[in-house]
């Protein structure tokens, strides 16, 4: 049996309002490397066991980070700007398990290092717990 037009237009609509809430509901995903392939030339790389980034305009300074598997390393972290924000990073971008909070820095100008211990060569996820919508990358662990 056929719905009325205005039935059937009624129902196509819910159901592609439910095919895109489900859709976002889903959680940002980030796609893994290639077998092989290198990580992105913008991210920020680990020198002397240190990572650089800050933020600023409610973005990172660099999209995604890259250490060396099996060495722990440390996130030095520079907020500038006055909104809050930190560095959190997870085993994925369902933030079920974390690897590393760090303490939010509430105003620009202060810094604090943020401990990350050894990982496994992969790929992690990074957010800015405050601005996880619109601060969040890729932490790329690499063999040497």
């Amino acid at each position: 049996m056929l719905l009325p037009v205005s039935r059937r237009a009624a129902a196509l609509t819910v159901a592609v309002l439910v095919t895109v809430l489900a859709a976002c509901s889903s959680g940002a995903a980030i796609t893994p490397l290639p077998s092989g392939a290198e990580p992105p030339s913008n991210c920020a790389k680990v020198e002397d066991g240190v990572i650089t980034l800050s933020a600023k305009d409610l973005q990172f300074s660099a999209p995604c980070l890259v250490a060396n598997a099996g060495e722990a390393f440390t996130i030095h972290f520079t907020n500038r700007e006055d909104m809050p924000h930190n560095v959190a990073v997870f085993t994925d971008s369902t933030k079920s398990t974390t690897i590393m909070q760090g303490d939010i820095i509430p105003s620009a100008g202060q810094s604090k290092d943020y401990e990350v211990p050894a990982q496994d060569a992969g790929q992690y996820y990074f957010d800015c717990q405050v601005h996880p919508e619109q601060m969040n990358g890729a932490l790329y662990v690499v063999g040497s």
